[in-house]
């Protein structure tokens, strides 16, 4: 009866392990795609500032649209960020990161349709709708 009792214990004693370790790997799973959502989501804050600073339409329109349409790891082995967006609804524009947090590079553009200027210029961007592009 005790042997009983004891396996009993023993297999209660194991599940119950198993179950904080299954609840603590979910957790730090989902903390890790909380943090990497926020990240991204800075990144493309990041992309939306540079527009505002160094980017303008050609046809002297305001931009009030950026929507993220790619944001991807290009290359693995160098670390280098694909971002791609379309302004106001129409302009196809795709940036580069060597890494996340770098510097921040048109990669492609029309220039029939922007306008690109090494210095800062001041445009209001508090008004633009952002759409933020989200993994699937």
């Amino acid at each position: 009866m005790k042997k009983q009792q004891s396996k009993r214990r023993k297999l209660i004693g194991i599940v119950t392990l198993i179950t904080i370790l299954g609840g603590m790997l979910t957790m730090n799973w989902l903390n890790g795609e909380e943090l990497k959502k926020k990240k991204y989501r800075q990144e493309q804050d990041r992309v939306v500032k540079y527009i505002g600073e160094h980017i303008e339409l050609c046809n002297g329109q305001p931009i009030t649209k950026i929507e993220f349409i790619e944001f991807q790891l290009e290359t693995a082995t160098t670390g280098t960020w694909s971002i791609t967006a379309i302004v106001n609804e129409k302009y196809l524009i795709h940036f580069s990161e060597d890494r996340l947090g770098e510097e921040i590079r048109t990669s492609y553009y029309s220039p029939k349709e922007f306008k690109q200027y090494s210095e800062k210029m001041r445009n209001n961007m508090t008004n633009v709708e952002t759409i933020y592009y989200e993994e699937k």
